[in-house]
């Protein structure tokens, strides 16, 4: 039986993997036309899906909420039977015959925008070449729900980065990044090509801080085995406006390095006057994926994409 806890006596040929597949979009979706997009269904045959999937289960499943459905506690209860299914299903589907050229599906992947401006461009050109029907989605890695949405099947991989990274995934590591100092061409404390501790400590920075949001980072750390801390002139949540930020104002960074390669801005690169720890990053998945052969392909994709990364060099 696909569904565990379902009574032995029920007849289970309604329970078709439409159906299931319908019940799993509206889940992930919370919003009926757009579970209806990500099948391919009009709005009315989405709606036809869940009027059959009420009278299976007795349940009313979803009820309007304000940007969309609710989910009922018996609907709930059912999504980890239903993925179990699915899984099962994509399995026996997959099973020494997944070919990417002519696969139809979908993977939704969680990233920083770091991650999504250094790894996806090329990872996203091999997709498109090796298998054209694949509908990527990327969304953001809230580390808070992170291992949730990973084990409910709304993600089907993340990258992150280890101290971030939620217990009890499968994971690989995908490269190592150093941190360098980021600043306009042409910035006061520039003029010599290099910058002293104090100037570094004196002038206002740009932090980047996407989980906490709080005015600490690594080069804070670094700087606090020595006795000494900067000055904190702006806090974002993303890299993304960074380049724009540090081109037009005389703040100063400490970013991942390569990151200014991607940002096509009038800015230059610095060494840092403080040894500041890198990092890594990597990609964590469910258990239950470990061995889907579409799952392993995607990963391997991913391996591919960053193995192409060009080494580290400051301007």
């Amino acid at each position: 039986m696909l569904l565990v806890g379902i009574t032995m006596n029920r007849d289970i040929i309604g329970l078709n993997p439409r159906l299931l597949l319908a019940f799993e979009a509206i889940m992930t979706e919370r919003n009926v036309t757009a579970a209806a997009n990500r099948l391919g269904l009009t709005q009315q045959g989405m709606s036809g899906q869940l009027a059959r999937l009420r009278q299976e289960f007795s349940d009313q499943l979803f009820v309007r909420g304000a940007s969309g459905v609710i989910p009922t506690p018996r609907a709930i209860e059912l999504l980890p039977l239903v993925i179990a299914g699915l899984d099962a299903l994509h399995a026996i589907a997959s099973s020494d015959s997944f070919s990417p050229l002519t696969f139809k599906g979908s993977a939704t992947i969680a990233a920083s925008d770091y991650a999504q401006a250094l790894v996806l461009p090329k990872f996203l050109k091999n997709i498109r070449e090796e298998a054209p029907e694949l509908q990527i989605s990327i969304r953001p890695a809230d580390v808070e729900i992170l291992a949730t949405m990973l084990e409910n099947s709304r993600l089907d991989l993340a990258l992150t980065v280890p101290q971030f990274s939620p217990s009890g995934l499968e994971s690989e590591l995908l490269f190592e990044e150093r941190y360098i100092g980021v600043a306009r061409v042409g910035h006061p404390a520039l003029q010599s090509g290099t910058i002293s501790l104090d100037d570094f400590c004196q002038h206002p920075h740009l932090l980047v801080a996407p989980y906490k949001g709080d005015a600490l980072g690594p080069t804070d750390k670094a700087l606090s085995t020595i006795g000494r801390s900067r000055k904190i002139g702006l806090v974002v949540p993303g890299f993304s406006v960074c380049g724009a930020l540090l081109e037009q104002s005389d703040l100063i960074s400490v970013l991942p390095e390569r990151l200014l390669g991607t940002m096509r801005r009038n800015l230059t690169g610095f060494k840092l006057p403080v040894d500041v720890e890198s990092f890594r990053v990597e990609m964590v998945w469910p258990e239950r994926l470990k061995k889907s052969i579409s799952h392993i392909w995607l990963r391997d994709k991913l391996k591919e994409a960053v193995k192409d990364l060009a080494a580290p060099q400051m301007n």
